[in-house]
C-alpha cells in the first residue's frame, strides 16, 4: 500500500502535456483488502476521491468515496461489510488511460464516459500497470489552459497577418493619394483579415483601380488576395490597363490554374473559390472611362444629365470551377464630365442585414445616399455612407468584409 503523496506542480506547464502529467500516486488498495480498511483510508485522506484496486500491479477498479460512504452510513452496513472484500463497492468499469496519451484524447473519451468520470476520476496506466490516478477536475482545467493559449497564439498571429496585409495595400492607398483629387477608400477586414482587396496604378495615360471580393473572410479569405495580387500583377504584364475585360479573363485563368479549378479531364476538386471584381482604368488624356466587372457593381453620377447610372457588370464570377476556363469579360467605356463621380462597394455594405425588419441594406438604399448626399467631397461622402450603414446594422453582427471606394472626375 502507497502512501498519497502531495499533488504539487503536478500541473506543470509541458509542451505537449499527456495523461502522466495529471497523474498522482495514492494509496490503493487489494482485493483482499476489507470494506473497514477502506473506510479508515478514506477517513485519513480526506482529498481521496477514489480508491484504485490493485492486483499483481494491474488495476481493477475504482471505489468511489461518497458513494462508499454513502452506503456504509446505512443501518447495520457496517455489521454486514466491515470484514467483507472492497470488490462489493468497487466500479469494475472505470476509465483507464495509458500514462503516454495526449490529453486532447483523453478528454474525448471523458466526455463519452460522462459524469461518472467527473466524480470518480481516471486510471493512469503505463504498459497496463498501475501508476496512479487522474482528476476529472484537473484534466478539464489543464485541457481549458491549453486552448485559451492556443487561441491567444492563433489571435495573436492573426493580428500580425493584419499588419503584413495592411502593409501590403499601403502603397496602392499613397498611390491614389498622390494622383487623386478627390477620392475615398474604406477597407474594413470582418475578422482582422479578410478577403477584400484594392490596387491603384499610375499607367503611361491615365490609372488603373482595381476592388475585389475573394471567397471567404478572415484568413481564407486573405490567402485568396494573395493569389488574386499574383494574379492581377501577371495580367498587366500581358495586357494593357485599358483591356479591363483581358485583365479579367487573364485573372481568372490564373486562379482556376493556381487551385486546379481548371478541370480539363473533368476531375474531381475540392476548391471551388475565386473572386468578384471591378477594373477601372481612366485615361485622363482622352477623359475616358473603361471598366469591366464581374459580379461587382459601381455606381456612376452623370453631372451632364444629372443622372445616377449602374455600370454594367457581368453575371459570372473569377475562378470558380462553373466559370468557363476562357470567358471573356466584356470591357465597356464612356465619356468622363468634370465632377462625374463613381463609387463601389463590396457586397458587405449591401448585403449587411439590418434596421427594424432586419434586411438587406441594399444597392436601392446606397443609390438613395449616393444621390442626397452627391455634393460632398468624397471623404465626407463616404463617412455618412458608413455612418448610416453602421446605424442600419445596429447591434447585428458583421456579415462581411467591407470595402467602399470612389471618386470625382477634376
Amino acid at each position: 500500500m502507497s502512501t498519497l503523496s502531495a499533488p504539487i506542480n503536478r500541473l506543470r506547464c509541458v509542451n505537449f502535456p499527456s495523461a502522466r502529467d495529471l497523474c498522482i500516486a495514492t494509496p490503493n488498495v487489494s482485493p483482499a483488502t476489507d470494506n473497514a480498511t477502506v473506510m479508515q483510508l478514506f477517513s485519513r485522506h480526506k482529498e481521496l476521491t477514489s480508491l484504485p484496486i490493485v492486483e499483481e500491479g494491474y488495476p481493477l477498479g475504482l471505489i468511489n468515496r461518497h458513494s462508499f460512504l454513502s452506503q456504509m452510513t446505512r443501518p447495520y452496513y457496517r455489521e454486514i461489510y466491515d470484514r467483507k472484500s472492497c470488490i462489493a463497492f468497487m466500479d469494475k468499469n472505470p476509465l483507464m488511460v495509458e500514462a503516454s496519451s495526449l490529453l486532447s484524447d483523453v478528454a474525448d473519451k471523458a466526455v463519452i464516459s460522462g459524469d461518472k468520470f467527473l466524480a470518480d476520476g481516471f486510471i493512469i496506466t503505463e504498459n497496463g500497470r498501475y501508476l496512479g490516478i487522474g482528476l476529472g477536475l484537473d484534466l478539464f482545467r489543464t485541457v481549458s489552459d491549453i486552448h485559451t493559449r492556443q487561441h491567444q497564439q492563433i489571435i495573436q498571429s492573426i493580428e500580425y497577418a493584419s499588419v503584413i496585409q495592411g502593409a501590403m495595400l499601403s502603397p496602392f492607398r499613397q498611390a491614389m493619394a498622390a494622383s487623386l483629387q478627390d477620392w475615398c477608400l474604406t477597407w474594413e477586414p470582418r475578422d482582422c483579415v479578410g478577403g477584400d482587396c484594392y490596387a491603384f496604378q499610375v499607367c503611361e495615360h491615365g490609372w488603373l483601380a482595381v476592388i475585389a471580393d475573394c471567397t471567404g473572410h478572415g484568413v481564407p479569405g486573405a490567402f485568396m488576395t494573395l493569389i488574386f495580387n499574383s494574379a492581377l500583377e501577371q495580367a498587366l504584364s500581358s495586357h494593357s490597363p485599358a483591356q479591363t475585360g483581358q485583365l479579367l479573363g487573364y485573372i481568372n485563368r490564373y486562379i482556376k490554374d493556381t487551385l486546379g479549378q481548371n478541370d480539363f479531364q473533368g476531375q474531381f476538386t475540392a476548391s471551388n473559390d475565386g473572386c468578384d471584381a471591378l477594373i477601372i482604368y481612366v485615361n485622363t488624356e482622352t477623359h475616358t472611362l473603361h471598366w469591366s466587372g464581374a459580379r461587382l457593381h459601381a455606381f456612376f453620377i452623370d453631372t451632364t444629365n444629372n443622372e445616377l447610372l449602374t455600370l454594367d457588370s457581368d453575371r459570372m464570377g473569377i475562378g470558380y470551377t462553373d466559370t468557363p476556363y476562357d470567358y471573356q469579360w466584356p470591357t465597356c467605356q464612356r465619356r468622363l464630365q468634370p465632377q462625374d463621380l463613381l463609387l463601389a462597394a463590396t457586397d458587405g455594405l449591401t448585403d449587411q442585414i439590418g434596421g427594424e425588419k432586419q434586411i438587406k441594406f441594399g444597392k436601392r438604399r446606397l443609390q438613395s445616399l449616393l444621390l442626397r448626399l452627391r455634393e460632398l467631397p468624397m471623404d465626407v461622402l463616404a463617412h455618412q455612407v458608413l455612418q448610416h450603414h453602421l446605424d442600419w446594422q445596429g447591434t447585428q453582427e458583421r456579415r462581411d468584409d467591407l470595402t467602399l471606394w470612389g471618386f470625382r472626375y477634376p
